[in-house]
């Protein structure tokens, strides 16, 4: 997550040209956790599928059972499937990150330097 807010700031910076404000930086990470929550949670999905299977003593490939799963629910079924709990991972990711990546630094700042 960290690495796509911070790829948002650099995109920023680039069409700003100076240093972010604060707000800009809650955006940059706001931004970030969306695209870290749509490209990471269906292979998370994916992941603990596997793993399931593993469990239960089958051995399967990814690409099998992606390719599978495809074959009998077709991209809805997908969709279903890969993005349950979009909503609540999307707001968790996007609000640790913005505690993490951008008030964490200023709460130090505020606390150990005395400005904000």
């Amino acid at each position: 997550r960290y690495f796509f807010a911070d790829l948002f700031e650099s995109l920023f910076l680039h069409l700003k040209g100076s240093s972010l404000s604060v707000t800009e930086k809650i955006i940059a990470s706001l931004l970030g956790g969306v695209a870290s929550t749509i490209l990471t949670l269906p292979l998370d999905v994916l992941v603990a599928k596997t793993q399931d299977a593993k469990k239960a003593g089958v051995k399967v490939s990814v690409w099998k059972l992606f390719s599978d799963e495809l074959k009998e629910e077709g991209w809805a079924g997908l969709r279903n499937n890969y993005m349950k709990g979009f909503e609540a991972r999307l707001l968790h990711v996007c609000l640790t990150t913005v505690v993490m990546k951008t008030m964490a630094p200023i709460s130090y700042r505020f606390l150990f330097d005395g400005k904000a």
